[in-house]
């Protein structure tokens, strides 16, 4: 076959072209192909289309493990075949050995990365010939690293689970809770974490370096890299979707790759895949969506990516996620969480005397000192939440004036207007609070009073001797995504009800959303842009209140 005939080079043959939508850093991948194909010979480089073919044939012994795909032999999609053939189809003169010893690859979320993966990972224990001795490469060594134990097993339980599941894969490999086993060839495959198993005295032949955008730990990526110095042709296989820190190690990654790609850095050993749009493109666009995510339309449906999208324009907060989870854009800076225009929906008046005996939940977030601190009463009535809000500022020791002057000039309006009340001297009065509290427990059916015990040990102490409900709330990832989650949905469906309140929309607008590797979600207070007490207030009190009316629909369809 020539090579310009290989699946691996038609498909940067389509992309030059624009037969195949993709970013501009892709389609210098695919020129760069191109042109070695025509002058890599000068440089002692060569395209063995056997060797890349043996790679893509593999990938059929692999089958899908979860989904509408399960059981079903594995089907590379193009681009998956381009960046396959690549690594493995390019060789040098010289030696035979592979040209192609680190790579980047950076696709959106749900691309089918991990599946992708273990192509090259199980390829290289089983099949991998070493050109230098003709026989297969000796005791092989793989490694699914990352820098903690739980993201780093990811990769190792698919791995396991496609093997179960292969027709063929079973009888060559023996899987174990820790390691999975090649007897042939002496090798294994193995998790790799800082947090877990030690990693000196590796010698890998592969590396998976999973999400390498949450990488924090330098020397791990130095231990996995410099460790396979030993080997003849060892990969280096770093995967990830794009980050929010350009100064990290995965950034310099990322840099370092558009930099070869755009020939400004000779460097016949690396090879990168940077799947993203334009910085200043229009995250609308499908086009857009199609050059972060190649999978689109195979690993996940367009309209739920455009639904994702409709989320996203609606939730401001949403959209750096959406740039960067999904476009595969890198985001730095600090972003807000729900825009003013959606927020305002649900500003119309409404009288809270009305909402009086009502089930009702609290939200508490307490300051000791300089904080604002919050009051939410959430009040559910048929699928709608009302939220009554009270915010409390200390006038701190130069007093009110000079404080409002300082830090925000609307505190002295909101004052005037009653949508802040001021406590003199410089701490919150806490004797204060726990009237408020009383004056709410006696015009309310007050089901839940939600609170974050740091800071809150005596108001919750005297609230729990005047037998208020108090429910403990952390402000951790566990504690507060769901409620978030919950209170962004709620905001886009416009079923919160806030009446106008102009500081609980201030603090809405201070929020910056912080997530985990879970995606999970909790709001960072030393990110935010201003006090953001009443929106944590606000939270908590809904998130109580959808639990609660959420039992009680429960106890009603059962007493029918």
């Amino acid at each position: 076959m020539d090579p310009i005939d290989h699946p691996t080079s038609q498909y940067a043959v389509k992309v030059v072209e624009g037969d195949i939508v993709t970013g501009e850093l892709v389609r210098l991948a695919c020129e760069r192909h191109l042109m070695d194909l025509e002058t890599g010979a000068d440089r002692g480089l060569y395209f063995d289309c056997q060797a890349a073919s043996r790679v893509l044939n593999f990938s059929k012994m692999i089958c899908h493990t979860t989904g509408s795909m399960a059981g079903k032999p594995l089907a590379l999609e193009p681009w998956q075949e381009f960046r396959h053939g690549s690594v493995f189809g390019w060789k040098k003169e010289e030696s035979g050995l592979r040209r192609f010893q680190s790579t980047y690859h950076q696709v959106g979320k749900k691309n089918g990365k991990t599946t992708d993966t273990a192509v090259p990972m199980l390829f290289t224990q089983l099949f991998d010939v070493n050109p230098l001795t003709g026989k297969p490469e000796a005791a092989p060594q793989g490694y699914c690293a990352a820098t903690t134990r739980d993201q780093a097993g990811l990769l190792f339980k698919e791995l396991k689970r496609m093997i179960k599941k292969s027709p063929i894969l079973p009888r060559l490999m023996n899987v174990w809770q820790s390691e999975i086993a090649t007897p042939n060839a002496d090798g294994f495959i193995k998790c790799l974490s800082r947090d877990g198993n030690a990693s000196d005295g590796i010698n890998p032949h592969f590396a998976a370096r999973d999400e390498v955008h949450r990488w924090t730990d330098r020397e791990l990526a130095e231990i996995v890299v410099n460790s396979m110095v030993s080997r003849d042709q060892p990969i280096d296989w770093a995967i990830t979707t794009a980050g929010a820190d350009m100064v990290s190690i995965c950034g310099e990654l990322r840099g370092y790759g558009e930099k070869v790609l755009r020939g400004d850095v000779i460097d016949d050993s690396f090879f990168g895949y940077i799947a993203e749009p334009a910085e200043d493109c229009d995250p609308g666009d499908p086009k857009n969506w199609m050059m972060g995510n190649p999978n689109l339309g195979v690993s996940f449906k367009r309209e739920n990516f455009e639904q994702i999208y409709n989320k996203a324009v609606a939730i401001q907060g949403g959209m750096p996620n959406f740039r960067r989870l999904h476009l595969n854009l890198w985001t730095e800076g600090a972003q807000t969480w729900i825009g003013r225009d959606i927020w305002d929906r649900g500003a119309e008046p409404f009288n809270p005397e009305v909402l009086y005996g009502r089930p009702a939940w609290v939200g508490i977030d307490l300051s000791r000192t300089t904080d604002t601190t919050a009051i939410v009463i959430a009040v559910p009535i048929d699928g709608l939440v009302y939220l009554i809000s009270y915010t409390f500022l200390p006038a701190g020791p130069k007093g009110f004036i000079q404080r409002a002057q300082k830090e925000n000039r609307e505190f002295v309006q909101w004052r005037d207007t009653g949508w802040l009340e001021v406590h003199k001297g410089a701490a919150i009065d806490e004797e204060q609070i726990i009237q408020r509290m009383g004056w709410i427990k006696d015009h309310f059916d007050l089901k839940e009073v939600a609170y974050d015990p740091w800071g809150m040990s005596y108001v919750a102490k005297e609230l729990d001797k005047r037998h208020f409900p108090m429910v403990e709330h952390r402000q951790g990832y566990g504690s507060m995504s769901n409620p978030m989650k919950k209170f962004e949905e709620m905001t886009f469906k416009n079923k919160i009800r806030h009446g106008g309140n102009p500081v609980l929309a201030w603090a809405v607008s201070n929020v910056h959303v912080d997530m985990d590797k879970a995606e999970n979600i909790s709001p960072n207070k030393k990110k935010s842009t201003g006090r953001i007490d009443t929106a944590v207030a606000a939270i908590m009190a809904l998130g109580r209140a959808l639990v609660g009316e959420g039992k009680r629909k429960a106890r009603e369809i059962e007493t029918v």
